[in-house]
């Protein structure tokens, strides 16, 4: 209740705030922050705790029954359903000496979960369970107002995950793996949330070739996934988590041969050995519900859905193992969600991962949109926050467009309006140093940067566009308005598109740069009628599968077949 000596404010911070680790200003009836973010402000209340009392010595305890059951019903309630049936079951032991005993309790079964999908990377069949994620908001509202406040977070600093006590193999084996040592990597005990540590550093590696893909990993791979992190976790966190984390180091190692096996001639058998040592262990881990606070198989999780894209075709044609595993770490929760924290950096990551898979099955983006880390504000902040402001509108946009319930003009309209605020409000950082229309029929425009996280966003942004273009709900459906609006629509979205592959093209020392603009050719491609500018987009499907390891056959041949070309089967 408010206190008596600060008329109008409250004692303590409101229980919204405290949710999303923000200072609140205890404002009355509902706090700053909460009307500007269009929260519900809930109210806390101060207590006055009994400090200092003292028990007797005859204080007589309860005693638990021995064998407790605890069910798991987090990701029903963030879900709004029911969590009656199916929720997961943990049993405990309790020890017969509670509470002076000094052995805690011991977990028992759980019911499989998530390791269940991860299964399917090995049989290489499609997963039949999806991950439940927390309802999305109303769909008119979310962007009724242009200008919410930006999210500050005053998180405490965060603890090292990368430290594990009982770590776990005997002795050190990280050449490169045969059959025959492949078991020197398994655990000596049976504590699966701490096997994947070592006892002893793993760096430095004893294994040359190994070296040699773990360099390629810091200059190649990571720089694909720090794109909008400031920080640059994936190529300076990530390389010396690995160190301690086996998890961590193979799948550093597996991502490394795979990418090496698609653009030169080294051994293509290698990833999936490193892969399967990844395996073992994710997949009893991710059956604990608290392997999500893990931000080590996070980020492992991150580079092995990498993988997976690099295994897969822009067509979507993959399990999503790998996509399942992100989806569990994002919805377990705000408070795993430490702005500027491993975590953090992984969720922007698997976000980008998501979108590109639900643009390619036209699905809605099933990760939680509301975490404390997401800013869809327009207020000042530094560049990367600008890029994943951009990326989030871009997933909006999508569960509208992919959504169950019809995109409504209005909805539109206020979706339309974020994007052309984005691009008002955007710092004059976002415009390129250099900019030349093409030349020639077929030719994309020279549009320099010389940061990855401005390429990203624009592209976001581009794409963002482009389906809000193909949606319009105002264009006729029939009578004699809509040729012409069909042909505007044409029109804008081939310009979009040559801005797209032109930010690819002109900008190929950042290799997200080429794949984001895959995405758009896959997409869209099929707009574009001059045979010219079709071989244009076939040539860059190529150069980006040579030269990225980003795999465009088939995407290739299908738009080859909507374009009429008569070799589209060859």
């Amino acid at each position: 209740m408010p206190s008596s000596n600060q008329t109008g404010l409250l004692a303590t911070p409101c229980v919204t705030c405290r949710e999303h680790h923000l200072k609140c200003d205890r404002d009355t009836p509902r706090c700053g922050r909460c009307v500007r973010a269009g929260r519900e402000c809930r109210l806390s209340f101060k207590f006055k705790s009994s400090i200092g009392t003292k028990f007797g010595e005859n204080q007589k305890w309860l005693r638990p029954p021995r064998r407790l059951i605890y069910v798991d019903e987090t990701r029903y309630l963030m879900a709004g359903n029911s969590p009656d049936d199916g929720a997961s079951q943990h049993d405990f032991y309790v020890d017969d000496g509670y509470p002076d005993g000094s052995e805690s309790a011991s977990p028992g079964i759980s019911v499989p979960t998530l390791g269940e999908a991860l299964e399917t990377t090995r049989s290489g069949h499609s997963p039949t369970k999806t991950i439940s994620q927390k309802p999305a908001l109303d769909s008119d509202t979310l962007y009724s107002r242009i200008e919410p406040s930006v999210v500050h977070a005053h998180p405490p600093p965060p603890q090292p995950g990368h430290h594990g006590n009982n770590a776990g193999t005997e002795g050190l084996h990280v050449t490169r793996p045969s059959q025959q040592n492949l078991n020197s990597h398994r655990p000596p005990h049976g504590n699966v949330l701490t096997s994947h540590f070592y006892d002893a550093p793993a760096l430095p590696l004893k294994d040359r070739t190994e070296a040699i893909l773990f360099r390629h990993y810091i200059q190649k791979i990571a720089v694909c996934l720090d794109c909008c992190d400031p920080l640059q976790h994936f190529e300076l966190i990530v390389p010396e988590r690995a160190s301690t984390c086996h998890t961590l180091l193979n799948a550093i190692l597996a991502i490394a041969a795979r990418h090496l096996s698609h653009t030169t001639d080294f051994d293509p058998l290698a990833s999936n050995r490193y892969h399967d040592e990844c395996l073992k262990y994710l997949i009893p881990m991710m059956n604990h519900s608290s392997a999500v606070a893990d931000e080590n198989l996070f980020a492992a999780t991150i580079i092995l859905r990498m993988l997976e894209e690099m295994d897969g075709s822009l067509t979507g044609q993959d399990n999503y193992s790998h996509l399942l595993g992100i989806h569990a770490f994002v919805n377990a929760g705000d408070q795993y969600m430490i702005p500027g924290s491993l975590s953090a950096a992984s969720f922007w990551v698997g976000l980008r991962q998501e979108i590109y898979i639900a643009i390619l099955t036209q699905q809605r983006v099933k990760l939680n949109l509301d975490d404390c880390i997401v800013d869809r504000s327009l207020e000042p902040a530094e560049d990367y926050t600008w890029s994943n402001r951009a990326i989030i509108l871009l997933a909006d946009i999508l569960n509208s467009c992919f959504g169950d319930i019809p995109l409504t003009i209005r909805r539109w309209n206020a979706l339309n309006d974020a994007a052309e605020s984005w691009t008002r409000a955007r710092p004059p950082s976002f415009n390129p140093f250099f900019y030349r229309e093409g030349t020639g029929s077929g030719a994309f425009p020279e549009i320099w940067h010389g940061s990855s996280c401005h390429i990203l966003g624009i592209q976001h942004h581009l794409l963002a566009q482009l389906f809000l273009v193909q949606f319009d709900p105002s264009i006729p459906r029939v009578g004699t308005n809509r040729r012409a609006a069909m042909l505007k629509m044409t029109q804008r979205i081939e310009a979009l598109m040559r801005e797209l592959c032109g930010l690819g093209i002109s900008n190929q020392w950042t290799p997200p740069a080429m794949f984001t603009a895959c995405i758009g050719i896959a997409m869209f491609g099929d707009h574009f009628s001059e045979r010219s500018d079709q071989e244009a987009l076939a040539e860059f499907l190529k150069k980006t599968e040579t030269a990225h390891a980003r795999p465009t056959a088939a995407i290739q041949r299908q738009l080859m077949k909507a374009w009429g070309w008569a070799d589209a089967d060859d």
